[in-house]
This record gives structure tokens, sequence and C-alpha cells, in this order.
């Protein structure tokens, strides 16, 4: 016999409505109360039957898609992958961007695209592994796929391979004799960079290799550009870049041409994502390719696979090393350390 929602009511000692508001994510439920009726739930083995819900609501075929700034390379490629699959499986997509990854921000957004009566949810947006996990014990009327969630999370999501590119990126920098290096990062919250970074740190300490400088960017070419004038500023000697995405690592060529430190012949670079502008860099840059279009037509086939499915599904899509010029076997090339000051003190006074 089906299991329903009177079911679930009598055992949490509820009313079916109370039942009805925590399943759609209400806030007007006491938490002791959510509580009940999710452990309820469990006990039970309910799961809400979404797929005949989309079936029987003509305006319920939406896929949601919860983003960061579409404005981000990456992220607008994902959008569109979710766009292309989700309609060559006739479902429209409703867009939420959200500036914050917050528990509050996101449960708004989750609401916001309820309302447009999506049954099924994209999150591209880094979220903690207890968000993630709360929100979909609060909206388990849902399904939702995460594509930033730190490994291991109890929900299901895809990601490309962060860990097999970074260790790429180490090793074929390792083959060429590069051995002090300069890590740059994306923010603190993304998981994506966070194991990136935990795999070269990994992969310089398998080698006894030197970790010169640490720097925490923005993906944006702004951030790469201050971190290697930094650097020099500071006086540190370096002959390998590992960067977290190839915006940053636009900026990183850029400061590396204005003081004077040629790539690769004394410095090699590699960057993340592999965006098609990378290979018109000056050089062509090195980089790790994961393809964000196939990204998020995978995350529409996850996410609709899902429904009125128990347990969780991890999948984690392989990357490719595209090895550029931007990084070439280590030669006796040193740079003149007062020479590069000289330089960026011209360059000071040049400025507004």
């Amino acid at each position: 016999m089906a299991i329903t929602f009177k079911d679930v009511a009598r055992l949490a000692g509820v009313s079916t409505q109370t039942v009805s508001r925590v399943t759609n994510g209400s806030d007007n439920v006491a938490e002791a109360t959510r509580k009940r009726v999710n452990d309820a739930i469990k006990t039970l083995g309910y799961i809400p039957n979404k797929g005949a819900q989309m079936l029987s609501r003509a305006k319920s075929r939406i896929i949601g898609l919860v983003s960061l700034d579409i404005s981000l390379h990456g992220v607008a490629l994902i959008a569109k992958g979710v766009r292309s699959q989700a309609h060559e499986m006739n479902f429209a997509t409703a867009l939420s961007v959200i500036k914050n990854n917050s528990a509050e921000d996101l449960r708004l957004a989750i609401r916001e695209l309820i309302a447009q009566q999506v049954d099924a949810v994209i999150i591209n947006v880094p979220v903690e592994r207890n968000i993630a996990e709360n929100l979909v014990e609060q909206f388990s009327q849902l399904t939702i796929v995460f594509i930033d969630v730190p490994e291991g999370t109890h929900v299901n999501y895809i990601c490309c391979d962060h860990r097999a590119g970074a260790s790429a990126a180490v090793l074929h920098l390792v083959e060429q004799g590069r051995k002090e290096f300069v890590c740059i990062t994306g923010p603190a919250e993304s998981t994506a960079s966070a194991i990136r970074y935990d795999e070269w740190k990994n992969k310089l300490n398998y080698f006894a290799l030197k970790e010169v400088a640490y720097y925490e960017g923005n993906w944006q070419a702004n951030s790469g550009y201050k971190a290697i004038k930094e650097v020099v500023v500071e006086g540190k000697i370096f002959d390998a870049v590992l960067v977290a995405n190839d915006q940053m690592a636009l900026g990183v060529l850029c400061a590396l041409a204005e003081v004077g430190i040629k790539v690769p012949q004394v410095v090699s670079i590699v960057g993340f994502d592999g965006i098609e502008d990378s290979q018109f860099f000056s050089p062509p840059l090195t980089t790790i390719k994961q393809d964000f279009d196939e990204l998020g037509r995978q995350a529409v086939k996850l996410v609709l696979n899902s429904i009125d499915k128990q347990g969780t599904t991890s999948i984690a899509l392989p990357v490719n090393l595209l090895i550029r010029s931007s990084t070439t076997q280590k030669s006796d090339g040193k740079y003149n350390k007062e020479e590069v000051l000289e330089h960026l003190e011209f360059i000071r006074r040049l400025l507004p």
C-alpha cells in the first residue's frame, strides 16, 4: 500500500496541512515540528510523487536554475548547457540569479522558482555541506542537484574532476623542471577552488617542491594581475604559476609582461577551465579544459533522472590538459630582481 500524507501526519502527530508546509519548504513551521515530520517521512519511506506532479500540471515542465552572476564565463556556459538540454527534453527553464550564497538567499531563490511551478532545481552556487543538506531536507518536494558542494555531501551533485585537473597541472610543470610555485585560487567559498588548491598542495608536498606564495583571487583577471605584482614587489623568486581559472591567468600574463618577466622562458603558467579565448592569450595559455556546456547538460539529465528516486548520486566529469605556449622546459633563464623593481616603479609613475 502506498504511503500517503495522512500516514506521515499520523506518525508525526501533526495535521496534513503541516506535512504539506514542511514538504513545500515553508518557514512557517517550528524546527521541532519540521524534524518530527521529516523523521516520519524517512521512517515510512514516503516519497512525494514528483513525476506525477510534473505530468499533472502542464505548466510544471520547468527546470529551475539558481546561479551566480552569469557574466562570469564558466557560469554563462553552464547556464547555456542547462537551457539547451532542457529544451531538447521539452522542458523550459527558469533562472534565479543571486549575489550571495547565504542560506537565506538560497531559500529565497528556491521559493522564487517554486512560485513558477518548478519541480526540479539545479544550483550552480558554492554551497556549504550543512546548508546543502538542509536545503534538500527543507524542500523535500523538489529534486535538487548541486554543482559546487564539498566532496562527500549527501546530496545529488555533479562537477568536473577538479582534483584530477589540478594534479595534471602540477605534474606537467614538474616534468618541465619547475620548482618554485605561486598558487592563485578562486574565492574561499568555492569548493571547486578549494579542491584544486588542496590537490596542488598534495602534489607539491609529494615532490618536495616550494610554494613561494599563495593568493586568493576573485575569478577575475584583475586579481591575478594584482597577485603577481605583489609577489614581484615582495622580491619573491618563482618559476611557475598555478591559477584556478583562465581569467585570472590572463591577469598573470599581463602583469608578467609589464615587469619584463618572460613566459614561458623564465616562468611557466597553467590555468584552469579551457575557455576558448585562452588559446589567443599572449602567449597561448596551457590550461585544464573542463566542458561547461556538457556540465550543464549532464546536470539536467541528473536532476530529471533523480525524480522519485531514493539515495543520492555524485558525478565527476573528465577534464583534459591542453598544452600550449605558456609552458615549456625550464632553461637557465632568470630575471633580475632590481631591474623588475625599477620597471614597477616606472609603471607606478605612469598611473593616474
